[in-house]
């Protein structure tokens, strides 16, 4: 499992180095009246009140979920969402998931709703991300059950301009898993999947 999340890690940081390394936006010359040379970055400023942003925003999160109860539901983690915007509110919408096991045939689809906000209300680094909804899991091939999922998080905002922004969240997620027979015949006696998430994400 060392070795699957070794590598998602690298992909993930690959992949934000080009993202941030494309959302420089300079200018060569000098400003008027100053005769200093300068360089511009997108960065939190462009989010202030007097900036007008677009009113719905769309994104996709990739990472990966640790099962902390010890029964091998640790996964990889692909997620897509949409919703309404604001200079406040991040996304208060929908979203939708599949979260593949490392180690065996087992999958998650979670579709649910999702809040996300600022913790200030203006160039906030930190903000705040909550989803509930129902997950369809695939326990193994022929055994299908679903549930109640659950998370909450607290994200960090890597890189945000006009267009689109980049952040990384760590949150608690929890799936409502009856008990089952797995595919070897051992009873599986759980109530719940408790996990803990990290995942990389970007929006537009």
């Amino acid at each position: 499992m060392a070795k699957y999340l070794y590598q998602i890690l690298l992909i993930s940081t690959l992949c934000l180095f080009v993202q941030n390394t494309s959302a420089q936006e300079s200018t060569t010359g000098f400003e008027n009246g100053n005769n200093q040379y300068v360089m511009r970055e997108s960065n939190l400023s462009d989010m202030s009140k007097e900036k007008k942003i677009k009113p719905v925003t769309f994104g996709v999160e990739a990472g990966a979920s640790i099962d902390m109860s010890g029964n091998d539901f640790s996964s990889f983690d692909l997620d897509l969402f949409a919703g309404y915007r604001s200079h406040t509110i991040k996304c208060f919408g929908l979203g939708i998931g599949l979260h593949s096991s490392f180690s065996n045939n087992r999958y998650y689809l979670p579709i649910y709703a999702l809040f996300r906000c600022n913790l200030l209300s203006d160039k906030s680094l930190l903000f705040v991300d909550f989803r509930a909804g129902y997950s369809t899991n695939q326990m193994y091939k022929g055994e299908n059950q679903g549930g109640f999922f659950g998370s909450a998080g607290l994200g960090m905002n890597l890189s945000v301009s006009k267009k689109f922004g980049s952040h990384i969240l760590i949150g608690y997620n929890f799936y409502q898993i009856s008990p089952f027979t797995d595919e070897k015949g051992t009873f599986q006696d759980m109530n719940g999947c408790h996990l803990v998430s990290i995942r990389l994400g970007i929006s537009f």
